[in-house]
């Protein structure tokens, strides 16, 4: 793999357009938009408070800045530098702000759910609709975009209304029989709506068309706090349920019956086709500086180079990357801000395999506990899961065998995992310089050759060829 130079950032994640082209991070109260494969700036823009949320229309034209604090939205125009646009929502604040699917509207969330605000570019019209029960959750368009399904809560009861995306007016409104609604989604092909109840009323989850027809009303038990994940693959042909306690159950479309359930328990033992990979991380002894002292340290086989000219990719002379050494991977050390130098690689670890467990805090709301990351690979082939009181382990499952394939069990958190949109290959972040891959042929360790960079999140180019790595204030980017 290879790497560019790091770059500063601050607030949201940088993100890349729909059509691949560009990519937008916020530095501050600037905008800037980069070139997506040489990371040359393409454009600066000056936003009125600092920036705390990016999104891109669907049509890659227009970039919208939220400014919570402002209870201002600033849209800017890449391809017109002259256009701009700017909508306060006063005294009723703005806590959420998202894009249309048909990118001339924007569909604003007041403070309190007091109301959601529909605003067009083209009239500069607005549309007021019912105040949501959620400000993030419970909000979701429909595949093809034509329809916008909202959750609402009037008189301690629970109701789901969706409206058309062309005339903002109603289209059905129907109760979901749930006793606190936690979140809805919809399915890939728009046919129908999954619409869940929250932890603290059991595993009840209702599948519903959007007139409000039910076609099923699934229930594992009631008793014991219910789902804390849910994902549709691919397909919309299953439906992955992640739960408080431990388990994650696939249920199949047809009957809507559970078609896999997949245990995570802290001793795993099988399936004997199961391949378990164990970090096994060295130190080599040696400390460099951490960045930002002014030291440049040569690390394995790479090095860390000055800001490339404009034009060429960060972290060159002449526009070449900054390749990954076989051993270059630093870790924090507690004193004087020095780095210590580690190397990491995967083991095939025997079974039965022990996994750390980290035991919840009961005391405090929302425990660290049950499986609180569920994700489908590109082709739904695999699942990926995350149990939160055995943060250090990913658990890998194959849908055609219903089984667990593989598991990473890691020597930190797991910070982020993502699948790959365009292959079967998922990359995992635990917060430090190395980068963790997994593909159906095996895993690996990848170290990140820039002193003092510890990735913590990521996020994919459309095509696969590349992500973005953040830390805390930088990112970087990394090509296949």
């Amino acid at each position: 793999m290879d790497f560019t130079d790091k770059l500063a950032y601050s607030g949201p994640q940088p993100v890349f357009s729909p059509d691949s082209k560009l990519m937008a991070s916020a530095d501050g109260y600037r905008l800037v938009v980069r070139d997506a494969a040489s990371l040359a700036v393409v454009s600066l823009c000056s936003c009125l408070d600092r920036i705390e949320s990016i999104s891109w229309s669907p049509d890659s034209d227009h970039i919208l800045c939220a400014l919570f604090k402002r209870a201002t939205v600033q849209v800017f125009c890449v391809s017109d530098s002259d256009w701009a646009c700017n909508i306060a929502e006063g005294p009723a604040g703005i806590v959420a702000a998202r894009w249309t699917p048909d990118g001339q509207h924007i569909l604003l969330t007041a403070d309190f759910g007091v109301r959601l605000s529909a605003w067009s570019l083209v009239d500069q019209s607005c549309a007021y609709l019912r105040g949501p029960k959620h400000a993030q959750a419970g909000l979701a368009f429909s595949p093809d975009g034509s329809l916008l399904a909202v959750a609402h809560r009037s008189d301690c009861k629970d109701s789901v209304a969706v409206y058309d995306c062309g005339s903002w007016q109603l289209r059905a409104q129907w109760a979901p029989g749930t006793s606190d609604l936690a979140d809805l989604a919809w399915s890939p092909d728009g046919g129908c709506l999954a619409v869940w109840e929250s932890a603290l009323y059991g595993h009840q989850l209702g599948v519903f068309t959007a007139e409000g027809d039910c076609l099923t009303a699934y229930s594992a038990y009631r008793d014991l706090l219910g789902i804390k994940a849910v994902a549709w693959s691919p397909s919309g042909q299953l439906l992955a349920l992640g739960d408080y306690e431990q388990g994650a159950t696939v249920l199949n479309h047809v009957t809507w019956s559970p078609l896999a359930q997949f245990s995570h328990q802290p001793t795993v033992s099988g399936p004997p086709s199961v391949v378990a990979y164990s970090e096994l991380e060295e130190d080599t002894g040696r400390r460099v500086l951490a960045a930002g002292t002014g030291s440049m340290s040569r690390i394995g086989s790479s090095r860390l180079l000055p800001r490339s000219r404009p034009g060429s990719r960060p972290g060159s002379r002449n526009g070449s990357p900054v390749k990954a050494g076989p051993d270059a991977s630093q870790d924090l050390d507690d004193e004087g801000g020095e780095m210590a130098v580690t190397k990491s690689r995967y083991v095939v670890a025997q079974l039965p395999l022990r996994v750390p467990v980290v035991r919840p805090v009961l005391d405090k709301p929302n425990p660290k506990l049950g499986v609180g990351s569920v994700s489908w690979s590109f082709d739904g082939s695999y699942i990926a899961t995350r149990c939160d009181s055995m943060p250090s382990a990913v658990w890998i499952w194959e849908t055609s065998r219903l089984e667990l394939a593989s598991l990473l069990l890691q020597t930190r958190s797991v910070r982020s995992l993502q699948w790959c949109p365009s292959d079967n290959r998922l990359v995992v972040c635990t917060g430090d310089s190395k980068l963790y891959l997994w593909t159906p042929d095996g895993a690996s360790c990848v170290h990140i050759p820039l002193p003092g960079f510890r990735a913590s999140g990521l996020c994919w180019h459309p095509d696969g060829g590349s992500l973005v790595l953040t830390s805390r204030d930088e990112f970087c980017c990394a090509y296949f």
